[in-house]
């Protein structure tokens, strides 16, 4: 019986079988270009001599195969529709990165004929930390704040741990501390 079902919604989809299945492919293929873009100015060497941009072409072309894979499964087996998303999480998961970027060595801008302008002094790991996760987590509607909070704080003092006390990584932890 349910074999009948899909079937029946195979033949009333199209050619595309599966609309999210096709759309993730592409993306894939897409982001793998991108990538092959970007590694194209690195020697790739030749033979068993492989130069530094062997490695990230070759995942690249790994990651496009993978992607025609995906394009061609969404083809030719039935799967779900593309639903509608939300832009909340990107927005805010590429705003919390964006924070931390400009928040854990500062921000400046140089305006020609004005000059180097601070936007943001250096605030260090022990703030720019905390204060990624918690924008980060704006982008779920489901939080606690308490357990936000104290997330955002182990986990900044475990990454001080890692990166700047085992690993010695010139990370600021407290610039205006002078640590």
């Amino acid at each position: 019986m349910q074999d009948e079902n899909v079937s029946v919604v195979a033949e009333t989809r199209g050619l595309v079988k599966s609309p999210q299945d096709m759309f993730a492919g592409l993306f894939i293929i897409a982001f793998g270009l991108a990538c092959l873009w970007a590694s194209s100015n690195l020697s790739g060497g030749r033979g068993a001599n492989l130069g530094p941009g062997s490695f990230p072409r070759g995942l690249s072309f790994l990651l496009m195969a993978v992607g025609g894979i995906i394009v061609f499964q969404a083809l030719t087996v039935v799967g779900p529709r593309l639903e509608a998303w939300s832009i909340r999480g990107p927005v805010f998961v590429l705003g919390a990165v964006l924070i931390f970027a400009m928040t854990i060595r500062g921000t400046t801008l140089n305006i020609p004929g004005i000059g180097r302008t601070d936007l943001l002094p250096p605030l260090g790991l022990i703030v720019a930390g905390p204060l990624t996760l918690i924008v980060a987590s704006l982008a779920s509607t489901e939080r606690n704040w308490t357990q936000t909070f104290i997330f955002s704080a182990c986990m900044t003092a475990f990454c001080i741990l890692l990166f700047k006390v085992a690993l010695r990584l010139p990370i600021p932890v407290a610039p205006w501390a002078g640590w």
